[in-house]
């Protein structure tokens, strides 16, 4: 209701001018808006009606499908980690223009259809942890249909060129130095605020937040020191104030650096620093970025007693040929308390920057303590050869010294490996009434070997389809 009100607030104060320029007789004739008051000047109409006049909304219609299939070393674990999923995602969303160009407003709201019966927590569906009616799920809760208001904010820029400082408060994403809105269908939001200052090429910003929306959640909660949020029947979660972040970005047309520290308050501390360069080879491009990360937990809400430093490095290079592409990478991570290297500054309760990572697979992000992984890849555009918007690609991943979590049955068990494959193809229309729509298969293959960790082996495929049109 709350947020509602804030917008019904906002679009009446910009449609209240005309009303109040045929009271007011101090508007000097030929104005189209009240004077400002104690000055003779007139705000113009027009700027005012830039909220509504220069706005765009978006309608985005998403198809979600993926089987994956995991397979345990223990039986009892039966169907666990598997995901059968059918999913409609269908979204609107609202930006503003801006008023005396300045000031707006932009608002989102999506619905998140299960199409079929599906299986497993699918992170793109709202999963209902106290229904545990259905016996395949084993008690882990039930992916169900939903429809969110899930952006509302009220925006400022300083220049219409992106140039000097911009912000953004209410419900919104924020992605700035650690903190990020990496999502499934629609972009997590925050309850919070994030400003930046932009100068050429160069940008410094800060995020703030004390709540957060996962895709798989209809409300912002509190974040805690616990994966659930305290979502019911779970309460023992401890509330994390707040997270903030701060962040520079220098970025000119063939190379970026972006750094960024963050803060989960009494739980975690994080920074990162990413950067690229692109060389031109005549008509190819060599491309080589590199990232790297490092956390630490705090006592205070964690409850490790001596955290340690954990960190994630990871590089690569690419070459770009007449539509091929053919890429390289190394990444290495220690993190002896997460075991699988935690990159928020809560356990589950936001989002955070980890796209930098350069060696990750569709079914593990490959940062798992001791790993050092080694990735190639290929993929190829098929404009080339006279079918624009066709690609198809290819990439494995090998993973060594993995460490095995404690296992008393197995209490001298060494470290062990992983190894994945990953394909794609994907088709995209270049033109017509249907230019931007999208379709793409991706299959992958993981295996683990014994890990005792909490992954597993898994056979994967999604179909991912898209639409999106702007009014």
């Amino acid at each position: 209701m709350h947020k509602k009100r804030v917008l019904f607030l906002a679009i009446m104060a910009a449609l209240s001018g005309h009303a109040l320029a045929a009271e007011e007789s101090s508007v000097p004739p030929g104005s189209d808006g009240p004077a400002l008051k104690g000055t003779a000047q007139a705000i113009p109409e027009s700027d005012v009606y830039d909220l509504l006049t220069k706005s765009e909304t978006t309608f985005s219609a998403l198809y979600y499908g993926r089987d994956r299939q995991a397979q345990w070393d223990d039986p009892g674990k039966g169907n666990r980690h598997d995901i059968h999923v059918n999913a409609l995602n269908l979204g609107l969303n609202f930006k503003s223009g801006y008023a005396w160009d300045h000031l707006g407003f932009d608002a989102a709201a999506h619905a998140a259809i299960r199409l079929t019966k599906g299986q497993g927590w699918s992170e793109v569906l709202y999963h209902d942890l106290n229904d545990t009616s259905d016996p395949d799920e084993n008690g882990g809760g039930k992916d169900k249909s939903s429809a969110v208001l899930s952006q509302a904010a009220l925006k400022f820029r300083q220049s219409a060129d992106g140039q000097g400082f911009s912000a953004r408060a209410g419900y919104t994403p924020i992605s700035i130095g650690t903190l990020g809105t990496s999502g499934g269908l629609q972009s997590h939001a925050y309850r919070g605020l994030e400003g930046k200052y932009k100068l050429g090429d160069f940008e410094v910003g800060y995020g703030w937040a004390d709540q957060f929306r996962n895709e798989w959640d209809t409300r912002f909660r509190d974040m805690t020191n616990q994966w659930h949020q305290n979502r019911a029947p779970y309460n023992d979660g401890r509330k994390v104030d707040y997270v903030h972040s701060i962040g520079f970005r220098y970025a000119p047309s063939n190379y970026f650096v972006d750094v960024g520290f963050g803060e989960g308050k009494d739980y975690r501390r994080n920074a990162q620093i990413a950067a690229s360069y692109t060389w031109s080879l005549g008509a190819d491009k060599l491309t080589a970025t590199g990232y790297y990360f490092t956390g630490k937990y705090q006592t205070a809400l964690s409850g490790i007693a001596n955290p340690k430093n954990e960190w994630h490095a990871s590089g690569s290079l690419s070459y770009a040929t007449g539509g091929w592409t053919l890429m390289g990478g190394y990444g290495a991570t220690h993190a002896p308390d997460s075991g699988e290297l935690n990159f928020r500054l809560t356990p589950w309760g936001n989002s955070d920057n980890r796209n930098f990572i350069q060696t990750w697979g569709q079914d593990d992000d490959f940062v798992w303590d001791g790993m050092r992984v080694v990735k190639i890849g290929v993929s190829y555009d098929f404009a080339k050869l006279g079918v624009p918007g066709l690609t198809m690609g290819a990439s494995a991943n090998y993973a060594s010294n993995v460490k095995n979590q404690y296992d008393s049955a197995r209490p001298n068990l060494g470290d062990t490996h992983f190894n994945e494959v990953d394909l794609s193809v994907a088709y995209s229309v270049q033109s017509g009434p249907l230019k931007g729509a999208s379709i793409g298969v991706y299959p992958a293959q993981l295996r683990t070997h014994g890990f005792t960790g909490d992954k597993s082996n898994r056979n994967d495929v999604k179909v991912i389809a898209s639409y999106s049109k702007t009014f």
